[in-house]
């Protein structure tokens, strides 16, 4: 009975607490999600550590706490803020995006505003950034820039006009950049970043009206004794593109790396390279290259690695087989590569033979690319393709082997052999759109349009989301002559070039358009769509073919007087095989007499 009793009681215990938590489980909930908010939340912070990579497994769990803190509790600024920053790691487009939205429709977040605007410049600075991930963070980069530069006072400061300047640089906009610097220089004459800033701009621009101010701050600069100093020495490195420096200057800055501490043996390879190429007595080179190799431990693969590296780049490669001896390079992938594309230059056909049998363990694609190689370089390109035949069977369908053989060819210019490999994969679908690419990057200038058009075919099934693909596919379809006038497929073309034109103004855009109704035969509207009529300047300094167009447009029109000005100026040499004999075919009586 007792037992009975017992239980009763303990049932209506558990049910009075039950109904105590159901009536007010609205009071104490919101405390729970908070609790488990901030737990997730510190559990995540650790997720920021320099040190975890942005793409692992681990940074991909810190992202999914910080995502659970947030949505936890939306509100709270610390857990978005620590999501968004985890978020910036791995995907920074998406990270960017959430960041926008949370700042729309708010006038007074300023700080936030001004992280946004940092976080786009960061991803901007990211020269493998893609495209469309580069034009949208532009896009959002410009929105809060619209609304910080309305802030009285905000662009006083010149950490922020320099922040303006570095925008308008990293999206395209470099004249504007130049000029908006230059203001900036005016008001405060010695801020190091901005004297930075228009040393790349006026380098990239190729414009000289600032260069004696510029490097003169630039050696004033260089003589701190700090990071600021290193920096301006490399700047000055940058310059001498443009602003050559003499021997003495080079001497000094030499004398300059070695009083700071902050110096790196790069520094000293960027001054002695000029130091080099300025050099004609060989003994002085000599020297310059001891040196300079006394600045490495050669006994230290990564060490060598860079040295040799150096060394190829300033093509000295007598001086590279002296550092770096086949007994080394047998053994070391990279150090392999590196030698034999040096006795290549030095055409000793007979050492790479010897040096790549005498080197099994190197992986056997190297040492067929280096023996082909070697012939490329000595013009028989038919042995050379016999045995890059063999290299095939060893790539397979291993898409890493792919990219670093073709990678290297790339990058030691060893076109020909580069685009017969290619050639030989864009039927195989794991490489086809690799080669497809590269096709179009290295074979464009030379290709047939039929060639084109099949390649780019090919590739639009796989390039969909590529708006400046689908403009340059539009445009080469526009360049087919046999395409009839009026057509279907002629109205299809002009109404897709319509909507790429509406979507943005670009020279590509603008060009694509005016040449689709000139191959509907209206002059007149493709004169519209070339733009301003003031703007017909412009096309002069453009793509030959481009010119090209514009002077039909502007002849057709009857402003035969431009049209000729631009028709001066054009190389048809430079114009592209596929362009040229397009429209050569639909103007014949434009282009010059080949006789």
């Amino acid at each position: 009975m007792s037992r009975i009793k017992f239980n009763y009681v303990a049932s209506l215990f558990f049910l009075i607490v039950f109904g105590i938590g159901f009536f007010t489980a609205h009071s104490f909930m919101p405390n729970l999600r908070q609790w488990k908010s901030n737990k997730m939340f510190l559990q995540s912070k650790v997720y920021l550590d320099e040190s975890i990579e942005g793409t692992s497994d681990l940074m991909q769990d810190g992202i999914r706490k910080a995502r659970l803190a947030h949505l936890l509790d939306p509100e709270d600024k610390e857990t978005f803020e620590n999501y968004n920053l985890l978020l910036f790691r791995a995907e920074p487009s998406e990270a960017l995006r959430n960041w926008s939205i949370r700042l729309e429709n708010q006038n007074d977040l300023v700080e936030e505003r001004v992280l946004l605007l940092e976080r786009c410049m960061d991803t901007l600075r990211n020269d493998d950034l893609a495209p469309s991930k580069r034009k949208m963070a532009g896009k959002l980069a410009f929105v809060q820039m619209s609304h910080l530069v309305n802030i009285d006072h905000w662009t006083d400061s010149p950490e922020n006009a320099l922040i303006v300047c570095e925008l308008l640089a990293e999206t395209g906009n470099q004249a504007q950049a130049l000029r908006q610097t230059n203001l900036l220089l005016e008001k405060s004459p010695g801020h190091p970043q901005a004297i930075f800033l228009i040393t790349r701009l006026s380098v990239h621009l190729n414009d000289r009206s600032k260069i004696g101010p510029i490097a003169t701050s630039l050696a004033s600069l260089s003589a701190q004794r700090n990071e600021v100093g290193i920096d301006a020495i490399r700047h000055m490195t940058l310059l001498h593109l443009i602003y050559p420096l003499d021997p003495k200057s080079l001497s000094k800055c030499i004398d300059l790396l070695n009083t700071n501490q902050f110096a790196k043996p790069i520094d000293f390879l960027r001054i002695n390279a000029l130091r080099l190429a300025a050099s004609s007595n060989e003994g002085e080179k000599s020297s310059i290259i001891k040196t300079c190799s006394e600045l490495f431990d050669l006994e230290n693969t990564e060490d060598l690695r860079t040295f040799a590296n150096w060394l190829a780049r300033l093509k000295e490669f007598k001086a590279l087989l002296k550092f770096l001896p086949a007994s080394k390079a047998s053994v070391d992938e990279n150090l392999f590569k590196t030698r034999m594309n040096a006795l290549a230059h030095l055409t000793d056909i007979e050492s790479i033979h010897r040096e790549a049998k005498n080197a099994p363990i190197i992986p056997s694609q190297w040492r067929i690319v280096v023996e082909a190689r070697a012939f490329a370089l000595t013009g028989n390109f038919k042995e050379a393709t016999v045995i890059l035949d063999r290299l095939l069977p060893v790539l397979g369908d291993d898409y890493r082997k792919v990219r670093t053989v073709c990678e290297y060819l790339e990058q030691s210019n060893d076109i020909s052999s580069l685009v017969h490999i290619l050639e030989k994969l864009i039927d195989k679908p794991i490489h086809q759109r690799y080669a497809l690419r590269k096709l179009m990057q290295h074979r464009a200038a030379s290709a047939s349009l039929q060639e084109i058009l099949s390649w780019m075919s090919k590739l639009s099934t796989m390039e969909d989301n590529d708006p400046s693909f689908s403009e340059t596919y539009l445009y080469f379809e526009l360049l087919n002559p046999l395409m009839p006038s009026p057509s279907i497929e002629l109205s299809r073309l002009i109404e897709e070039a319509k909507a790429n034109r509406l979507k943005q103004d670009s020279s590509q855009a603008r060009i694509t358009l005016a040449l689709s109704h000139l191959r509907n035969e209206a002059p007149d509207q493709a004169l519209v769509a070339l733009g301003e009529p003031e703007d017909w300047r412009i096309w002069q300094g453009s793509r030959s073919a481009w010119a090209f167009i514009c002077a039909q447009v502007l002849r057709l029109n009857r402003d035969s007087e431009k049209a000729f000005v631009i028709m001066e100026r054009i190389d048809f040499k430079k114009m592209d095989r596929a362009e040229h004999d397009s429209l050569r075919t639909l103007f014949p009586n434009q282009f010059p007499s080949t006789k």
